[in-house]
């Protein structure tokens, strides 16, 4: 590959499948995918795998700062972490970019290259991941009472300011934000095993880190607003998943599973039937128990699934 250095402008460096290293300037934008199609070489990185969407991901330069937004079908990872389909994440100086299996190191500044192949097949093989997943469900109790009685201004500005903070916090412990569903939102951890007691503990720190500053908002808000009054429930349950895609959008990423439901079914019943603000499951119980002083809730019914379940919940303070 050619390589030319260029001061004050970062680049992206990695290894191709032939083993040979890559450097790219990143001037304005560069485009990540299997085929990139009427995009000049100076602006792309080719990645020749059939799980690799045609445009997979774009990174953007503004001012001094790299912003990659994922536009795949099956993902990209930063850093080990998934990134939200269709959103965009500000990138730092060693971020490692993982496509397919292409790992893209961002450098502050310099370096450009290379010659690519177009020839490229032009459907993308969508790939489903069966793994061990932790979810988190925050769910706003009397959300459909509360907007009845708001003007619909006040409770767009109001779930916007919570989903900004409940994302930040999910960010802030490594996991990945995959839906906001009305007054929902919903996130999940991808296990490095096949239990990581690690990221289920993350999953439970967020719903702390939320539940603090959902507080902190809340009394910052104006004495006598009927909307500081609002309680989430949190639902955190532990299972095998899969993650694959339905339909044709890209942004459409599926999780399902048994786990997947019950983390739902478990924040609906959280600061509602049972007293508790976070509720979970016994396999992320056993996962964390040494970590978090938890609570007993006992085997409880849940909602569309047969049997009992065991739950449990731990301090937020």
């Amino acid at each position: 590959m050619i390589t030319e250095h260029k001061a004050d402008y970062p680049f992206l460096s990695w290894v191709d499948n032939q083993g040979q290293l890559g450097n790219l300037t990143v001037v304005d934008r560069v485009f990540i995918g299997r085929v990139c199609q009427a995009v000049p070489a100076a602006k792309r990185i080719i990645v020749n795998e059939p799980n690799v969407s045609r445009d997979h991901a774009t990174i953007s330069r503004h001012a001094h700062q790299l912003v990659i937004k994922d536009t795949s079908r099956n993902g990209t990872r930063i850093n080990g972490v998934r990134v939200s389909p269709g959103s965009e994440y500000s990138l730092k100086e060693n971020d490692c970019i993982e496509i397919g299996s292409i790992r893209v190191t961002v450098k502050f500044p310099v370096s450009e290259s290379g010659q690519l192949d177009e020839d490229e097949e032009q459907t993308t093989r969508i790939i489903s991941i069966n793994e061990t997943v932790t979810h988190l469900v925050a769910d706003v109790r009397g959300f459909s009472r509360l907007a009845q009685r708001s003007e619909s201004k006040e409770v767009f500005d109001l779930v916007s300011d919570l989903f900004q903070l409940l994302t930040e916090a999910v960010h802030q412990h490594h996991g990945t934000v995959k839906d906001y569903a009305g007054d929902a939102i919903y996130a999940f951890w991808e296990h490095d095993d096949l239990f990581s007691s690690k990221k289920a503990l993350n999953a439970c720190l967020a719903v702390k880190t939320q539940y603090s500053t959902l507080n902190e908002y809340l009394a910052q808000r104006p004495e006598g607003d009927s909307l500081s009054n609002i309680a989430l429930g949190w639902g955190v349950s532990t299972g095998a998943s899969t993650l694959s895609h339905y339909g044709v959008r890209q942004d459409n990423l599926a999780l399902v599973g048994d786990s997947t439901n019950l983390a739902f079914r478990l924040a609906a019943m959280a600061n509602n039937t049972l007293s508790q603000p976070v509720v979970i499951c016994a396999t992320t119980a056993s996962l964390v128990g040494e970590h978090l002083g938890l609570t007993d809730l006992g085997a409880v019914e849940t909602k569309g699934r047969a049997g009992k379940e065991q739950v449990f919940s731990y301090d937020l303070a």
